[in-house]
This record gives structure tokens, sequence and C-alpha cells, in this order.
């Protein structure tokens, strides 16, 4: 019996095949093709010469030549028509094998030149765009997301974990991850640094990556009963090393800067946007890039002192003073609440500690030079800030790097730039700097034109470049928080942070000095 099958098998296949190459050959009889049949090579023959099922299987094979999507319907139908049920199987056969070999012969049609390069380039296109999916699918995969919650929750449902999870939500603020809320357990808030490990260890086997967790204190309604509330906040590990695009970008900012530091006084576009310096004087240059990087050498410092990596800094210039400062920001999180309140002043601090000592040397010293003292014609009814206006008619020119270096740290501290919004979150939470900094957003450009007048037109132009660049360069996620908010800033730094916060206010309050007075 099964010798019977297979040879039954043996002569259906050779008779499809002598069929489709017959047909190939060319010497098949001519109604059973067409060159004008909707894309197939088969054509129908007349409906009065064939049967209901030859008519149905004939036309079950075109649509399996046409390679139309209802070609299994027709075959179906063409399978319940035919009575003879030991020709079903054959006529089957004779349909699928002449369908697929006159998709298979039929020739291929010619393509020009210009085609063929765009049948190639469109090629490479769907293979650049298969690549790309499979690297953004691979690295997402190693990334934590919304559906990795639940075993994040599960992973910390444990009696023996310094911390048991009730909850667990997705959050993008203050970063993306998994916000879980639960109840810490023992003595786990005082030796929370044994407890992170721990935890960190548990979720890192579970969801099979590496991760970082957070204890952030809750700011919302749940906790204002007065008692201090903390959640898990469970994010990937922050790359530590930067990007070629932040240096690149960093190195431009730069090149600009200095040529609009240099070319201050010689621009007739840089007169025209409000220059304080008139043509053919000269800016110090030289002292002004010194205080920047005094600044940013104290913010490297105190940031791997504390274990953080810091950004590239991200240079201002400003047709008006020439330098506004730099925006940088930290790559890795901070270790506690102090630790960013010491990298957040680093910078400002240092800056207005070198513009004071340029202040007293300007003080004490005597400077002859010609290129310096025609600093003494400085017209004073463009001066953008009230600290540059106490110079008054002839001044060091240390004395105008002094000033400026002042003005660019209390820049660096408003509410809304990076730095001062790290110190207002160290002192006084994430939920009160973040409504802070969005009223001195538009706050403090509305001051400037407030005050403005009619001897002094450009006194709104600094404010308002100083939020075009904070809407568009600040560094991402300046509320960052650190590892843990369970512990305090200490008194002296809580002091010395709202001192530098209120002189900040006050040095760069974009009145004249007429106002004040």
């Amino acid at each position: 019996r099964n010798k019977a099958v297979l040879l039954r098998f043996g002569f259906t296949a050779l008779g499809a095949f002598v069929v489709v190459r017959t047909i190939a050959s060319g010497s098949a009889t001519q109604p059973l093709f067409s060159n004008g049949c909707t894309g197939s090579k088969l054509q129908r023959p007349g409906d009065l010469d064939l049967t209901e099922p030859q008519r149905a299987w004939i036309w079950a094979a075109r649509c399996v030549a046409a390679d139309r999507d209802d070609a299994p319907a027709y075959l179906e139908a063409a399978w319940h028509v035919t009575d003879a049920w030991w020709l079903r199987p054959l006529a089957l056969t004779w349909a699928i094998s002449l369908g697929l070999g006159a998709r298979l012969y039929q020739p291929a049609t010619a393509l020009s030149k210009e085609d063929q390069i765009r049948l190639k380039q469109g090629r490479q296109q769907r293979q650049r765009q298969q690549q790309q999916q499979a690297f953004q699918t691979a690295a997402s995969a190693d990334r934590l997301q919304k559906a990795d919650v639940q075993d994040a929750v599960r992973a910390l449902q444990r009696i023996e974990l310094p911390f048991f999870a009730t909850s667990g939500q997705w959050v993008d603020s203050p970063l993306s991850g998994i916000e879980i809320r639960g109840n810490p357990r023992g003595d786990a808030l005082q030796n929370w640094r044994v407890a992170a490990s721990e935890l960190e260890a548990q979720l890192s086997t579970e969801l099979d990556r590496s991760l970082v967790v957070h204890l952030v204190q809750v700011e919302e309604k749940r906790a204002a009963s007065g008692q201090r509330i903390f959640d898990l906040l469970v994010t990937d590990v922050p790359e530590e090393t930067v990007s070629n695009e932040s240096f690149m970008l960093s190195a431009f900012s730069f090149l600009l800067t200095l040529a609009c530091a240099t070319n201050l006084t010689s621009s007739a576009v840089l007169q025209t946007m409000g220059a304080v310096i008139a043509p053919g004087l000269q800016l110090p240059v030289i002292p002004l890039f010194c205080l920047l990087t005094l600044g940013e050498l104290a913010r490297y410092l105190a940031a791997r002192s504390a274990g953080v990596t810091t950004r590239p800094p991200i240079f201002l210039p400003s047709p008006q003073i020439g330098i506004l400062g730099a925006f940088s920001g930290i790559q890795t999180p901070c270790p506690s609440r102090a630790a960013s309140l010491m990298v957040a002043l680093a910078a400002p601090v240092a800056m207005a500690a070198g513009s004071l000592l340029c202040l007293a040397a300007a003080a004490t010293t005597t400077f002859t030079g010609d290129e310096w003292q025609a600093l003494h014609k400085l017209p004073q009814m463009h001066m953008p800030l009230w600290p540059l206006e106490l110079l008054g008619s002839s001044f060091h020119p240390l004395a105008w790097a002094g000033a400026h270096g002042l003005i660019m740290s209390c820049l660096a501290l408003l509410p809304h730039s990076p730095d001062g919004q790290a110190v207002w979150s160290c002192l006084h939470g994430r939920s009160f700097t973040k409504r802070l900094s969005n009223i001195t957003l538009f706050a403090y450009p509305m001051i400037a034109i407030l005050f403005m007048s009619a001897q002094n037109t450009d006194l709104q132009m600094l404010p308002l470049l100083w939020t075009f660049f904070l809407i568009n360069f600040s560094p991402p996620q300046t509320d960052r928080p650190p590892l843990e908010e369970l512990s305090e800033v200490p008194l002296a730094g809580r002091l010395v942070g709202y001192l530098a916060l209120a002189i900040a206010a006050m040095g760069a309050l974009p009145v004249p000095l007429s106002s004040l007075v």
C-alpha cells in the first residue's frame, strides 16, 4: 500500500513537472496563456468548452500565478465542486504546480538604468532601516520599560529585604524609571548604603540588568502630615562616558564665545545689538576666561570629590558684554543633598571669589596701558546690569573683569538657572523648586521690560538672551535627585546657600542703578 501511494505521488509530481516544462518551452496550448490577464500568464478558457470543476481549478491556478491573497479560497472552492474524491488531490497538485510554474518562469521585465539605481537605493535604505530597528530593539531590551514595573514590585515583596514593596508605577520625572512605594524595615534608613546595595542586587538579579536605586522623599499630599515618607526610584545605570556630540558642542560654543568677546568692539553687528564697549576699544578677555576656567575647575574638583561625573560646559556668548558664563551639569547622580549642594555652588562661588580678588587688585594697583585706559570712555547709558554702573567713568580693567565675573556668578544662581535650581532643590525640595523656576523664567525678562526706558532700550536684551539660552541649551535633568534624600544639608551649608542665593538675586536684577537708590 505504501508503494502504491509513493508511485501515485511520483507520477503526479512527474506530470506536473512535464506540464510546467511544456509551458516554459512555449509548446503549451494557446488557451492557457495570454500576456494581458491581470498580472498572470494564464488565460481562462471559454466557459462553453469546460465544465464547472475545470473552470474552478483553472481559475484557482490563475490566482496562484497572480500571487493573490485569496488564492487559498479559490483552491478550497474548486476542491468542493469536484465530486470525484480521487481527482481532488491530483487537481490540487496540478493547479498549484501550474500556478507556481507560471509565476516562476514568467520573463522578468527589463529595467532601465535609472530604475535599477532606484531599486538598489531602495534595498540599501530598507537594510539600513532594518539594522537601525534591530539596534533600537537590542538597546531597549537592556533598559527599563513600563512592562518591568510588576516584576520590580514582586522582586521587593520579600520579608527578608530591607524594603517591602506595596505598589509601583512608571514615572518620567524627575527621572525615567520605576517609582516603588512601600515600607522600610528595621534600621534600613539608618544604614541606607547597605540597604541600597542589597536592593540593587535583588532588582538587578530579577530584572537581569544593572540598576540604580534612589531613596526620594515624597513631596505630595500623602506627606502633608509632617512625617517624612520615602519611595524608591529605580533607574538604569547612567552612562559615565560623555558623548562626542557634547564635546563638539562645548568646543563650538567656546569658539563662538571667544569670537564674540574679541570682536565686541570691532564688529558693526555687535555694536548695533547693544555692545557696551565703544568701537576701537578693548575688552579684558583673558581675565574673564580665566574666571570661567577657575569656576569650571572648581566644579570638576567638587564633583570628583563626591564621585560624580560632569558634562562638558556650554559657553554662552553675549552681544552686549561678550560673555555670559557657562552651563554645565552632572552626568551621574550625587550621593546626597549635601554633595549636590557643594557641586552646584562650587563654580559660582569660586568665580565670585576670583572676581573679588580682581576688584581688590584693581583697587591697589595702577595701570597706565593705553589699550586699557580706553575703557574709560565706556558709555554708561547702555549698561545692561546695575553692578557695571558702579564702576563709574574711569576704572582699572581688572575692575571690569571683577564686576563682570560677579554678574556671571549671580546669573548662574538665579532660581531658573541650572545651578540655582540645584541649590533650591537641596534646600526646599524639587516640587517647590520647579514652581519657583517656572515663575522666575517669565518674571526675569518681564522685570527688564518694565524698567526699560527711552534712554536705556538695551536693558531688556540681556535677560531675554539669558532666558533663550536657558530654554534651548540648559543641561538635561537639572532636577536629578541624589541617591538618597534622607540626610539633611548641614546648617553651615544651608547658610552659605541662602546667602549665595540672596546675593545672586540682587546682583542679577535687571534694573538701572537709579531705580535702586
